[in-house]
């Protein structure tokens, strides 16, 4: 499956040029591969995710693992100390794997009103119960 981001869009992003045959871009584009193939198990079957957003993430994921490609929690240089990220190397954070969700129940739009219109699609159509309850289906 094609990645959820190009190497234009990393490029663009990280305001860097990546030229032909580079190894950085062949780096990139693993990356790239691997970010969507990490964010694709957490849509749910039915669900598509906007396009910008999964761009969004795929380069985001990535720019980490270039950050990062040791794949380190902390470093220390000195009195300099840095945290790097919670998991090391590829990974989505909470805030990225919601995005990949569908808006829940608590959504302002999901107990919009609407209308549903009943047919009686019988070629009986409506009838007097026999047995005498107020709800005459037969």
């Amino acid at each position: 499956m094609a990645a959820f981001a190009t190497i234009a869009d990393y490029e663009k992003r990280a305001a860097v040029t990546l030229p032909e045959g580079s190894p950085r871009r062949g780096q990139v584009e693993a990356y790239l591969d691997d970010a969507s193939a990490l964010m694709r198990p957490k849509i749910p079957p039915g669900h598509t995710p906007d396009p910008e957003t999964t761009r969004a993430i795929a380069v985001a994921v990535t720019r980490r693992a270039i950050a990062n490609s040791g794949g380190r929690r902390q470093r220390t240089i000195g009195q300099y100390s840095e945290t790097l990220g919670e998991h090391g190397g590829l990974y989505l954070t909470e805030d990225e794997i919601a995005q990949l969700q569908p808006a829940d129940h608590t959504d302002p739009d999901a107990d919009a009103a609407y209308t549903v219109e009943l047919l009686d699609r019988s070629p009986h159509g409506w009838r007097e119960d026999p047995a005498g309850s107020r709800w005459g289906w037969m």
